[in-house]
């Protein structure tokens, strides 16, 4: 699902906080009336998953976290709402080498094949800012998003957790992502050769999330 302020969501009125985030996921949870759920959470989903989590932990099956930090001083993944300021062009641009640093190489090593990633970044940018940026909802939420900062609480998650990261991410730092199932006593990290956004562009990362899930699942069926 989209969260508020993307897409053709709602604008609540007022300032919406993380805490707000994770009401909303409950909220899809109830209105499809499931008692809990496997969540996965990429990027800003992942920040929303933790909160989730920590809110209302009974009605988290397992979690999933990728592409996302714990937040905080030492942990908060890349202030990305500096490019609310750029052209689209100047954001595409910026985003494509701080979501893989591979980029930075393909630029001056393969110019051809960098110009064809920015052009799709380009198209995505000017797809995805009306209505979210044109609706100032992407503004909204950033600003949610920089004052998220769970670190000192993740500790008390004993959910079924996997953290997975990209190893090329700028944006979510993979150490931080590390630090991060190193704080959750039930975590397991797992690194990939990916960028940010790793579930979408990765289908081993993708099959890592499911596979434990399924391994949960096959576990609790067993203790029962």
């Amino acid at each position: 699902y989209e969260p508020r302020g993307i897409g053709r969501t709602d604008q609540p009125i007022g300032d919406w906080a993380m805490h707000d985030y994770a009401q909303d996921a409950l909220a899809v949870i109830d209105s499809l009336n499931w008692q809990s759920a496997h969540v996965i959470g990429e990027s800003f989903g992942g920040m929303t998953a933790l909160h989730l989590a920590l809110n209302a932990p009974e009605r988290v099956r397992s979690l999933t976290v990728s592409s996302a930090t714990s937040g905080g001083t030492e942990h908060a993944s890349f202030d990305i709402s500096q490019f609310l300021a750029l052209s689209r062009e100047d954001a595409a641009a910026q985003s494509l080498c701080l979501q893989d640093t591979r980029n930075e190489l393909l630029k001056t090593s393969n110019a051809e094949a960098f110009a064809e990633a920015l052009a799709q970044r380009q198209y995505f940018e000017h797809q995805f800012s009306d209505p979210s940026i044109v609706s100032g909802g992407y503004a909204r939420l950033l600003t949610a998003r920089s004052e998220h900062d769970c670190t000192a609480l993740v500790h008390k998650l004993t959910n079924p957790t996997t953290v997975i990261a990209g190893k090329y991410d700028k944006q979510a730092r993979p150490e931080a992502q590390e630090q991060l199932a190193k704080l959750i006593p039930s975590a397991q990290f797992h690194l990939f050769d990916a960028g940010h956004g790793v579930l979408f562009s990765e289908p081993k990362a993708t099959q890592c999330a499911l596979t434990a899930i399924k391994e949960f699942e096959s576990n609790l069926a067993l203790l029962q």
